[in-house]
């Protein structure tokens, strides 16, 4: 009902938009409907009398397109920063995943009662007290690498 009302509105408004000295009546009927007239009705009217609408200048569409613009701007901006967060978030993943094996590695090499390297042959040839210390180090090495609080 009150869409109704207001398409009606709107339709007597259109005819008399062009007259600034056009008045509408609003009448209310006995059982409560309200109906909008460009006559007065019997018993009691309200008389409005519209206002022309706001001329929309070169400047109010300037500041309408400018508008326009920033907002653009701002949602290009919001995304890349959407975009920099989810970057940074599979960096951490990947780093955390790092930093498990680095620390896995380092575990087995220093826990190990054996190191050995495989040769081009495909045999197992164990580390020598120095390859081993190196081993260890650089595995440590690794541990602080992808571990650290960054």
């Amino acid at each position: 009902m009150k869409l109704s009302r207001t398409i009606l509105l709107a339709a007597t408004l259109l005819p008399v938009s062009h007259s600034a000295t056009a008045e509408i009546y609003k009448c209310t009927d006995e059982q409560g409907n309200t109906r909008y007239m460009d006559k007065p009705c019997a018993g009691r009217s309200v008389i409005f009398t519209p206002t022309p609408a706001p001329v929309i200048s070169e400047d109010a569409s300037g500041r309408m397109d400018k508008t326009k613009r920033l907002l653009r701007a701002y949602e290009a901006e919001h995304q890349e920063e959407q975009r920099a967060e989810a970057r940074r978030t599979l960096e951490k993943q990947q780093r955390i995943e790092k930093c498990t094996d680095a620390k896995y590695y380092e575990q087995n090499v220093t826990h190990a009662g054996r190191v050995y390297r495989i040769d081009e042959n495909g045999q197992r040839i164990d580390l020598t007290d120095e390859e081993r210390a190196e081993t260890e180090a650089n595995a440590r090495k690794e541990v602080e690498r992808w571990c650290d609080s960054k």
